[in-house]
């Protein structure tokens, strides 16, 4: 029974959490950190940590993760030849640099603490809410074409920036404000916003992961970790992730684009509560 509590209960759970936010990830472009922020920190809890280290092992937790839905859904558009990398790398690279300097001021400094790190996740969550509820719903593929070729070339750029900023700060894949943006500022349709999001992901947080990977944190909590990287925590949800993201972006084009919208508004509300209810604990 001991074993069952302590050990191959915790890992269900995770790997089901894994397998919901990887869905997520895939069906919305998220990269399934609104879901994994909670669960990492309800895990981590148990733990004697420090508020700036419990911070900064969960935002490395979950940038692994997300940078693994992500992968998983650059592998399902390469099979369907539908990944545009030029494009993905062109707003993903000034997002991953700009994603390695904020990891960096984070993890050598105790500036950004747990009250910093709910207030922008906070922040984000309701751009995002607001964005998908009175929102304006994109024009059609032919006008987007028309819209894509009077963007200015910088706008991508800034997006990317942005969001690399969003992922070191909050441990979201970006996608949380990338949809939106792409939406807004780009005037692409939510499904191809959700598909170029989800494969910018992966080049986001791979900065931010190596810098968590490779830095010793103060308070070691588990033999099988790297750096910031619990193993005891990540193998059971990468199961889960790497199996339901490409299911999830295999279903999302089949979702009509108003239930995308509810479903992104929904999770985002649900999330939002859940730290409000955690700030005033």
């Amino acid at each position: 029974m001991d074993l069952f509590t302590h050990q191959i209960l915790p890992f269900l759970l995770l790997l089901l959490c894994g397998s919901v936010g990887g869905f997520l990830a895939g069906l919305l472009g998220v990269g399934g950190g609104m879901l994994f922020i909670p669960v990492i920190h309800e895990y981590l809890s148990s733990y004697p940590l420090t508020t700036d280290e419990l911070v900064k092992y969960t935002l490395a937790n979950s940038i692994a993760l997300v940078f693994m839905s992500g992968v998983s859904g650059i592998f399902r558009q390469k099979k369907m030849g539908t990944w545009d990398w030029k494009q993905s790398l062109y707003i993903g690279i000034p997002g991953a640099v700009s994603s390695l300097a904020m990891s960096m001021a984070i993890e050598q400094g105790d500036w950004y603490s747990k009250t910093r790190f709910q207030t922008v996740f906070l922040g984000f969550l309701l751009l995002s809410i607001a964005n998908m509820i009175w929102g304006k719903t994109a024009a059609k593929s032919t006008d987007t074409q028309v819209n894509d070729a009077k963007t200015s070339p910088i706008l991508p750029i800034l997006v990317g920036i942005i969001a690399g900023c969003v992922v070191s700060l909050s441990g979201l894949g970006g996608g949380i404000i990338m949809v939106p943006l792409f939406r807004m500022l780009l005037k692409k349709p939510m499904h191809q916003a959700t598909a170029l999001s989800l494969s910018i992901v992966p080049i986001l947080a791979i900065a931010s992961l190596l810098q968590y990977g490779l830095n010793a944190p103060s308070d070691t909590i588990n033999p099988f970790q790297w750096g910031y990287l619990l193993g005891i925590l990540l193998l059971p949800m990468l199961l889960g992730v790497m199996f339901f993201s490409s299911f999830g972006q295999k279903t999302a084009p089949r979702v009509p684009v108003l239930w995308l919208r509810v479903i992104f508004a929904v999770l985002s509300s649900i999330i939002l509560i859940k730290t409000l209810i955690e700030i005033n604990s």
